[in-house]
């Protein structure tokens, strides 16, 4: 995970404002979230590019692979999560992003043998209307379908009981003890009294980390400071932050 702390700290040193108290902690909050979510967009853009030169044989391969290195930075939010139906009705996680693949278990026999099998995904009504109404692709135990709306997921045939839903999560954060948290990055401080002036003391225990493998340090930095930058209207610290995304 990528240091709040670590980030907050090379923002104000690259700003060298912190006097001013520009680069403050409400501002620094209100742009976290934000920030995380566009590096996370932007490791699925990363990753179509990769496969793409992949297919033209320019990818180093092995370790030194660029698609390889995109799939494990994307495994930071690979969740899989197993969920009763009611009716075979379900809401969706709430932290769900991008679905993966839905499949069912179903028991085939009295021996208990279980097969798991992927579902057919949809995503408009129309459709899954049409292939209810067909007598060749109506939905059995063999060829389960799944329609997903805004709100929740829905298999048919509806006697199935359950599903192992894998998808890629929202970008949250981590808490203190390195815990998921649903909440967004935050960074907390203690204002305290040290010779006659009020500094910041950092809260780690209230503070949450960035969702985002280590080495994502840099590139938080700089698209926080992109942002920053724009609302603090600072072309220096916005110019600096994309010459850098740039050279990279």
């Amino acid at each position: 995970m990528v240091s709040v702390l670590q980030v907050y700290t090379a923002l104000k040193d690259l700003a060298n404002k912190e006097q001013k108290g520009f680069v403050t902690p409400q501002v620094f909050n209100s742009f976290a979230a934000l920030a995380q979510m566009n590096i996370y967009n932007e490791i699925f853009s990363e990753l179509i590019d990769a496969k793409k030169i992949s297919r033209q044989n320019f990818d180093p391969g092995r370790d030194k692979s660029v698609r390889k290195q995109k799939e494990e930075d994307l495994a930071f939010f690979l969740r899989r999560e197993y969920i009763n139906m009611s009716g075979g009705i379900a809401n969706k996680p709430v932290d769900l992003s991008k679905i993966i693949s839905i499949s069912t278990d179903v028991i085939r026999d009295a021996g208990d043998t279980t097969s798991r099998t992927s579902c057919e995904i949809v995503y408009d009504p129309e459709k899954m209307d049409r292939i209810l109404g067909s007598n060749l692709s109506t939905p059995t135990d063999d060829f389960p379908v799944a329609l997903v709306s805004p709100v929740d997921i829905e298999v048919f045939p509806s006697t199935i009981s359950s599903v192992t839903l894998s998808y890629y999560a929202k970008p949250t954060s981590f808490d203190s003890d390195a815990q998921i948290s649903i909440n967004p990055p935050y960074y907390d401080f203690n204002a305290v009294n040290y010779t006659g002036q009020e500094v910041e003391l950092f809260n780690a225990q209230n503070s949450r980390n960035f969702m985002l493998p280590p080495h994502y340090l840099t590139e938080v930095v700089m698209e926080m400071a992109k942002l920053i930058g724009v609302r603090l209207r600072d072309q220096q610290i916005s110019a600096f932050a994309i010459q850098e995304e740039a050279a990279e």
